[in-house]
């Protein structure tokens, strides 16, 4: 079993035992079991999930994963529960609204920042398509 411990500014988002943790990561989706080797990278926005329950899990969007061999920490930006994710219309209007700054964006910085917001709202709106269908 390894710990892990979800938090944003806005406080403990998740803290318990698994037996593993997905989390998406700049690099690509990381599976970590215990005994892991040390690690630290950036995250981006996605679904932590715990043992192989993707149906399940906590929302997440920019920040850093810290991880040794006990012990998976994720430091986020924004964190939600998979059922608790903004609705749909604010998605894409948060969406919308970062893809017309970045068309007119005066710097490099600014043109970043934008692809951010744009990239965040793109990938939770894609969850809340995906896990708040009704069942067929």
């Amino acid at each position: 079993m390894i710990q892990v411990e979800i938090a944003s500014p806005q406080g403990l988002l998740y803290a318990g035992q698994v037996e593993s943790v997905n989390v998406p990561t700049v690099e690509g989706e990381v599976g970590i079991l215990e005994d892991h080797m040390y690690l630290m990278t950036l995250l981006k926005p996605g679904l932590v999930y715990f043992n192989g329950d993707d149906k399940n899990g906590i929302v997440v969007t920019y920040g850093v994963l810290d991880v040794t061999p006990k012990k998976v920490l994720i430091l986020t930006e924004e964190g939600y529960e998979l059922g608790k994710l903004p609705p749909p219309s604010k998605l894409k209007e948060e969406f919308e609204k970062a893809v017309r700054k970045k068309a007119t964006a005066q710097t490099l910085d600014e043109y970043k920042e934008w692809e951010k917001i744009a990239e965040k709202a793109r990938i939770l709106l894609e969850l809340v398509e995906k896990y708040n269908r009704p069942p067929v």
